[in-house]
């Protein structure tokens, strides 16, 4: 696709700085990679002289990948190739990881230990909440202190104070700030409640050697404004700085950026109405501030083009936004969609409570996908193949403000049989269930005052009063897990609290983490409880004990897992999510879509009102502080924070609508024409032009599903209009490579493990715990390997030395093993291979209509005379049986690559790598025809139930766990 002339600008402007304000769907990503290129194609600067700062995590890593592909394009120039082999070390990260490497670099002068660790959000959390309470109950003696506790009770002062605290630490505010806007005594007296509790928590960070995100930012700040040497060199280091999602920043982050961008070229990517992060110290005026001080001097740009959205959705939100948004700048349309209307509300007319309310928009919500499904006037545009298609489940995504209300949409999914999805479950370690868990963990190893006040407060579920009565008592929490205790006065549920705890520090050596974790899990009854609430909570649960048993094979220790979970960034460990290819509806929060866009959107319980503001305590920047009981005051303070709440609501909306391609149903129920939402912000009649065709449904009989029945819903009320049968809509199927292959060596195998779940590792004795890794974990160490030296463009001159570098605990015979299969491989023609290789690549193919195929390939090496593809074996030996299932996936892989490149498949290799043996298989177009119809065969047979045992072959039989137990 070629560039706009407002885009070709924002690439090729590399003479002065430059602020680029780029609309929904505008292709800034795109405007950032090739900005890159530019310079790095111009010879302005090498790949280490430019910085790229992300708002998140998964944002520079696209932008990595995509600077890696078009690299890999451009390897013949010379300069590319350098860039290429130094991306990894480039500067290309969030703002937080971009300043914790300066930091590193001058720890003398930045007052840091090299080995300083990153605090992780929800234990600076729990520390910042510790530190509140502590501050609260050290002072309780004070009389101010003592007065405003009885007046507004221990847990709601403690809660209000954490609250201002955290919305300071994100807008990156000292504490001192507090006291210069301190009038009154009570406003003094949280002033000093503050300014100890960060004190506290100041302590305890420094005790055990952390940073937070807060401390990174402030540090940096003051390590380049006290340091102007420092400063001055990295004008000299750095030659460019892009910036990406400006609006989002805060005070400290822009303070950073403004003094490297006085000495260094600065490129800055924002949007004022993309900025939804306000509740983490986002402050739009910043990038505002930025584009002003730039406009006078001509450096302003503005990509308005939208390639995302049909022209009619964009029609839709520049009318509505118009009224909505002061000094709106409308986007443009690039895209046309067929269907005649493609714009809908569902405004049910309903009645009853809210629950039953959102139930019924669930249903009509659910009624209208099935619709669609079955609507053979409805299609949806496939980036992949550049056509219209009839819409899978995976095309619709429902967004929600929040998450409140979901399992009113989940019961009205169920009861119609739709498959879905809950995408962004947050960060693992946030789920309220785990940081639970991660607490008494960290207490058993840690033995710390923090995290027994959090496991014995939230797990164990012991009052703040029994708590606090027995630190008044001048006793420390932690002296209660003692040996020789005494708990004479103590209630009698802290002190069984005490035991129960005492007794998971004496198995904790004795036990896996997964046991361990299981026995507090089970001692607290934890996972019932959270059934009984959230069944996302109840998954993210076994997903973190999964994640124990992940440990448990690698030999890790309590501690050694503790400390690696305390490093893992922001995003990733994710909570439980879906590949984009399983075809399933997605439920999605509008803060976790942004960026992203779905061929149809459905934005959920758009009559939600807008909250307001509830606190007893406010804050506000450069406005004050105040108490509920100072009327006047409060109230100023309310009205201005609530003004900002619905500008951000706006904003909020105005990215829900900007995510969809081709089509954008809205449905909810406004719940009052006075109270801010955004149905009530929304027009629902299609313009006079016929430029927006809007199409209103108030009933749920005016939605139509061809030739199907649908179930009767669970609801108490009968319905004549549901009371038919599911439609019979075929669901898309996805087959992994591996299951193929399993399928070909034994039907009935296939069926027990894939389909019944029943894992042949059941059946397997007890080794007795010899150690060593099994033949599958050294298989997979072997590929880590592999991948590793290709990734990073090692050049392994020795295999033992450059395994003995490795972090990997092997015992003697698992080095030898793998040793030899790495050894080998050096040998081998395949790493010395010329061409473009690629390791552990995945790929879906599509088989046939709604059939996927899906794999890793261990290797792919593309060349100009067509491509090869390998699959590396760490069998000691392979029998002939399984050489026929190896035959079979590579083939699959060699007609799945080349068909979705359209690259003529050169070889295909099954690397014996113990043997040393290369075997290659036939892949000429005949032989690929015969695979395919192959593949097809034995997707027929699976849908149609066919796993009959392959009992003729007996050398498949004899090594079979399930003979003699579930196959005969």
């Amino acid at each position: 696709m070629e560039y706009t002339p407002e885009q070709k600008q924002a690439i090729e402007t590399v003479d002065k700085n430059l602020v680029v304000t780029a609309g929904a769907g505008a292709g800034k990503t795109r405007v950032l990679v090739d900005r890159i290129l530019y310079i790095l194609e111009q010879g302005l600067a090498n790949i280490d002289e430019i910085v790229a700062i992300t708002y998140t995590n998964k944002a520079a890593l696209e932008i990595r990948e995509r600077l890696r592909k078009e690299m890999m394009k451009r390897k013949g120039d010379d300069d590319i190739s350098k860039s290429l082999e130094r991306l990894g070390i480039a500067y290309i990260g969030t703002i937080h990881s971009f300043c914790l490497r300066l930091l590193k670099e001058n720890p003398v002068e930045a007052c840091i230990d090299p080995d300083t660790r990153v605090l992780e959000e929800y234990r600076a959390n729990a520390w910042l909440k510790e530190s509140v309470r502590e501050a609260v109950i050290n002072n309780l003696e004070d009389k101010s202190v003592f007065q405003l506790t009885s007046e507004m009770g221990f847990l709601k002062l403690s809660s209000e104070l954490f609250e201002i605290m955290v919305k300071m630490q994100n807008q990156g505010l000292a504490s001192s700030i507090i006291d210069k806007m301190a009038v009154s005594e009570d406003e003094k007296t949280l002033a000093m409640l503050i300014k100890k509790s960060y004190e506290q928590y100041s302590l305890k960070k420094a005790q055990q050697q952390f940073l937070d995100y807060e401390d990174i930012l402030q540090k940096t700040l003051r390590l380049l404004e006290r340091n102007r040497a420092i400063l001055r060199a990295y004008w000299k280091k750095f030659k460019f700085i892009l910036i990406d999602e400006y609006q989002d920043l805060n005070f400290v982050q822009d303070g950073i950026l403004r003094l490297l961008g006085k000495g260094i070229n600065l490129f800055v990517v924002g949007d004022k109405k993309q900025s939804i992060y306000g509740f983490r110290g986002a402050r739009v005026e910043l990038f505002e501030k930025l584009r002003e001080d730039m406009e006078s001097q001509g450096q302003v740009l503005n990509l308005k083009d939208n390639f995302r959205s049909d022209e009619r959705i964009i029609n839709y939100v520049n009318q509505s936004f118009d009224n909505l948004m002061e000094g709106y700048e409308p986007i443009e349309a690039h895209r046309c969609h067929d269907s005649q209307k493609n714009i809908y509300f569902l405004t049910p007319k309903s009645q009853g409570l809210m629950g039953e309310r959102r139930q019924t928009e669930g249903d009509f919500i659910a009624k209208k996908i099935l619709a669609m499904m079955t609507d053979k006037s409805v299609k949806v545009f496939d980036k992949e193949t550049q056509n219209y298609r009839y819409p899978f489940f995976r095309d619709f995504s429902i967004l929600l403000r929040r998450k409140t209300h979901l399992k009113h949409y989940i019961n009205a999914f169920k009861s119609y049989g739709i498959p879905f999805h809950v995408a962004d479950t947050g960060s693992l370690m946030e789920s309220s269930g785990v940081r639970n868990l991660l607490c008494a963990l960290n207490t058993l190893e840690f033995r710390d005052n923090i995290n027994l006040y959090g496991t014995l407060s939230q797990l164990l579920r012991i009052s703040d009063n029994s708590l606090a009565e027995y630190v008044l008592a001048g006793q420390e929490l932690i002296s209660g897990l003692k040996t020789d205790a005494d708990y004479t006065g103590v209630c009698e549920s802290l002190a069984g609290a005490f035991q129960l705890v005492r007794r998971w520090c004496k198995i904790k050596d004795k036990a896996t983490l997964r046991e361990l974790a299981g026995m507090i899990v089970e001692d607290t009854m934890l996972l019932s409880s959270l059934a009984q609430k959230d069944l996302l909570e109840t998954e993210n649960l076994f997903k973190f004990l999964d994640l124990c048993r992940d440990y448990d094979e690698q030999g890790y220790t309590l501690r050694e897992f503790l400390e690696e979970l305390s490093d893992f960034g922001q995003e990733q460990q994710e909570a439980i999510d879906a590949s984009e290819e399983e075809d399933v509806v997605r439920f999605i929060t509008i803060h976790s879509s942004k960026g992203l866009e779905f061929p149809i959107v459905i934005l959920a319980d758009s009559g939600q009102v807008i909250s307001g503001v509830f606190s007893e305590v406010l804050f506000e920047p450069g406005t004050g502080l105040a108490l509920k009981k100072d009327k006047d005051k409060w109230k100023m303070l309310k009205e201005i924070l609530e003004q900002k709440e619905i500008e951000e609501a706006k904003r909020l909306l105005y990215v829900a609508l900007t995510r969809a391609r081709d089509y954008l149903l809205i449905s909810g129920e406004m719940k009052s024409d006075k109270k801010d939402s955004f149905l009530k912000w929304l027009n629902q009649e299609a313009t006079a032009d016929g430029q927006v065709p809007i199409d209103v449904i108030r009933e749920p009989t005016d939605i139509v599903i061809n030739d199907v029945k649908i179930p009767a819903t669970k609801s108490k009320k009968s319905r004549h209009e549901t009371t038919q049968i599911l439609p019979q809509i075929a669901i898309s199927k996805n087959y992994s490579v591996t299951s193929l292959g399993e399928f070909l060596r034994c039907p009935r195998r296939y069926y027990l493990s894939n389909l019944m779940g029943i894992s042949e590792g059941v059946f397997y004795k007890n080794d007795g715990g010899l150690p060593g890794l099994s033949a599958r974990e050294r298989g997979t160490l072997v590929h880590k390997l592999i991948e590793k030296i290709h990734r990073n463009k090692i050049d392994v001159k020795n295999h033992g030395e450059f395994l003995n570098a490795q972090t990997y605990h092997l015992t003697p015979k698992d080095k030898e093993i793998i040793g030899r299969c790495f050894q080998n491989y050096l040998e081998s023609e395949l790493y010395s291979a010329s061409g473009t290789i690629y390791s552990e690549m995945s790929f879906t193919y599509r088989l046939k209509e709604r059939c996927y195929i899906t794999g890793k390939i261990d290797h792919l090496v593309f060349e100009e005379d067509g491509l090869t593809v390998v699959d590396f074996k760490t069998n000691a030996v392979i029998e002939q049986a399984l050489l026929e299932t190896y035959r079979l996936q590579v083939m699959i892989y060699a007609l799945a690559v080349s068909e979705i490149y359209g690259v003529k498949s050169k070889k295909a290799i099954i690397a014996s790598l113990f043997e040393g043996k290369i075997i290659e298989v036939d892949t000429s177009p005949s032989s690929l025809v015969e695979c395919k119809n192959q593949i097809c065969n034995i997707v027929n047979r699976i849908e149609s139930n066919d796993f009959k045992a392959k009992t003729q072959d007996k050398a498949v039989c004899d090594i079979c766990m399930y003979k003699g137990t579930l196959c005969v």
